[in-house]
């Protein structure tokens, strides 16, 4: 069944790097702080650098400096503690991870790594469980509709990822903890003369623990630990030509091996490839004009053997011509992109191949204590024909320290292959070749203020999906479809909160929603009423104190709230504590569920109880 194969992705590894480690030479620097409260810059809103101060949707971004003070371990961790998302991830290290922004489905989350898609066409969602942090540079999270901006998949909004930059360093880190997890990584970045490169590797491995439990059905417990194992790499080359023109390559990959439960009498593992490469021409044409070119391609790889064997690969080209034209009253932006999806595995799909051919436009631009913004594209798909995307945002600043915002757009959602054509299965299971792309309208009004370094917001939201793609079981004859049946109506309010107070840094997020399906009136799958986390940082001279809680109220593991399908609520604290060695050389521990909680992500599968992480970092500046 490929439903086990396209959520088991997995991937071989071995450890290196620890030359890195004795290589390290001696530099100026500083231990980086844990947290910033600056008026970070932001790109993916709107395509272009915008000071999230001043954009009309409420953007989050991570920062290299946080993910490193962090400590986590696995993506969907550190986006549930710091994005605002809702995560589900089905056993520990390299299980199954996804992301629901604002009570959409994972799968109305798209995923972008340095401005490349990276997702599986046929399962239709992005393996979130083996991109690894220590190839990540910043992370900005931009919920709501932004099929105008980037085409399909963006109806929840848009998580983009971009791998380590150029910033002149050596860096080094090694660790160990609970479940015999093992990590180390190392980067080295330079520039010489107008060339710039840098280089980041990585290993990660862990004997993990069962990701099942006993009452799984269908006899697929089995009581063994379920390891994981990972290495990645990435790297930039860059080469300037004055202050004007830029040209680059970008490369990002990770590989590793997955062990997971489908019963007794099988070794099941997966094994999969994650991979972005791309090359840029980025030019200052003008005074007012600059270009951007890039091709690139993505794949994502899984073979799977065991009671499920299989294999499954996704190839994903695309090319993007963007053009800035800068103007006293705001930014102009145009462009055109293109992509072509392939599908390559042993299971026959009736049609392998599709391809979308986009153009698209926005403004960005303030008048006094306006901002305007809006947006618009049209996607030609080989297979679904035109689809034609807009938003638009209006703010208004009433004082330096509050403003007001609003937006409103139009989004899509194009089937997946495994919507379409996955093999029939008679007499249980039949495709469905003529399933309609999904489609939302949403909205959203938001006010933030800001006083003396105490930084609010409250934005109220509301996303209508018609169209919804639902696998439709006849009670009498048990006989499934991928059928286009459900309409859902996510409303809610969002509450955001970082500042400092009394040598405090502090940080809290809080949604409110009703994610609910229209036709029945009952909460979407996995999705709940209420989530949120708080964190409280404090440097002591070389010391560097923390302290994280994070929580939900219950969910339903079903599309009908059934009593025996509840998750119950829960609520996580973790600890973390950091000592400065020198100016480049720190030591840090992390202390993840403290009160070693027992609770579900997803029905039946196991979550990771009180455990802990120590490392020793090293950074030349």
């Amino acid at each position: 069944m490929q439903s086990f194969i396209g959520f088991r992705r997995r991937f071989s590894l071995q450890l290196v790097l620890v030359g890195f480690l004795s290589a390290a030479s001696p530099g100026y620097a500083q231990q980086r702080p844990a947290v910033t409260v600056a008026d970070e810059v932001a790109v993916t809103a709107t395509r272009i650098p915008q000071k999230l101060s001043e954009s009309n949707q409420h953007a989050t971004v991570i920062t290299r400096e946080e993910i490193a003070a962090s400590g986590q371990q696995t993506l969907v961790d550190l986006l549930q503690m710091r994005g605002a998302v809702e995560i589900t991830n089905s056993g520990g290290l390299g299980q199954p991870s996804a992301v629901s922004i604002r009570g959409a489905e994972s799968r109305h989350t798209l995923v972008l790594v340095d401005g490349l898609r990276l997702s599986s066409v046929t399962a239709g969602t992005t393996a979130f469980e083996n991109i690894p942090l220590n190839q990540i540079e910043r992370i900005e999270i931009v919920p709501g509709p932004l099929s105008s901006v980037y085409g399909s998949d963006a109806i929840g909004g848009v998580i983009q990822i971009f791998t380590r930059g150029n910033t002149e360093e050596l860096s080094a880190k090694i660790g160990a903890g609970s479940y015999r997890t093992a990590e180390i990584s190392a980067r080295l970045s330079r520039r010489i003369n107008d060339t710039e490169f840098n280089i980041s590797v990585g290993s990660l491995e862990s004997i993990g623990f069962d990701a099942t439990k006993q009452k799984m059905p269908f006899a697929q417990h089995n009581p063994d630990a379920d390891g994981y194992r990972n290495k990645n790499f990435s790297g930039r080359l860059a080469r300037h030509f004055g202050e004007a023109h830029e040209v680059g390559f970008t490369a990002f990959q990770s590989e590793g091996t997955t062990h997971w439960d489908a019963g007794l009498a099988t070794d099941d593992v997966n094994q999969q490839t994650l991979s972005a490469f791309s090359a840029y021409s980025r030019n200052q044409l003008t005074s007012i004009w600059s270009s951007l070119l890039r091709a690139g391609t993505t794949q994502d790889k899984s073979v799977t053997v065991g009671a499920f064997p299989g294999y499954f690969k996704t190839d994903q080209h695309q090319l993007t011509w963007q053009n800035n034209f800068q103007f006293q009253s705001g930014t102009i932006v145009g462009g055109l992109d293109y992509r072509s999806e392939r599908v390559g595995s042993d299971t026959f799909f009736k049609q392998n191949s599709r391809a979308v051919s986009s153009a698209f436009t926005s403004y960005s631009g303030a008048f006094g204590n306006h901002g305007i913004q809006g947006s618009a594209r049209h996607d030609d798909s080989s297979q679904f024909g035109a689809h034609n995307t807009g938003s638009i945002g209006y703010g208004y600043r009433f004082a330096p320290e509050l403003r007001v915002r609003a937006t409103a757009g139009t989004a899509y959602r194009a089937p997946s292959f495994n919507d379409l054509y996955f093999p029939d299965q008679p007499p249980f299971f039949f495709s469905n070749p003529n399933v309609r792309p999904e489609r939302s309208r949403s909205r959203e009004i938001g006010i933030d203020v800001n006083i003396a370094a105490q930084n609010f917001s409250i934005t109220a939201f509301e996303n209508s999906i018609t169209d919804l793609i639902t696998i439709v079981t006849d009670p009498l004859t048990f006989v499934s479809t991928t059928q286009n049946l459900s309409q859902a109506r996510i409303t809610g309010l969002e509450f955001a909160y970082h500042g400092d107070l009394w040598g405090w840094y502090l940080r809290a997020r809080a949604t409110l929603q009703e994610p609910r399906d229209e036709t029945t009136g009952f909460l979407l799958r996995r999705r709940a009423k209420e989530y949120g986390s708080m964190a409280a940082n404090r440097r002591i001279g070389s010391l560097n104190i923390g302290a994280e809680l994070t929580g939900s109220s219950a969910r339903f593991d079903s599309t009908t709230e059934a009593a025996n399908a509840r998750m119950n609520g829960y609520g996580l604290l973790n600890l973390s504590l950091g000592y400065a060695l020198s100016r480049q050389w720190s030591i840090n521990a992390r202390w993840n569920n403290v009160t070693n909680r027992e609770y579900e992500l997803v029905q039946f599968y196991n979550t990771p109880r009180s455990n802990l992480f120590a490392w020793l970092a090293y950074r030349s500046q």
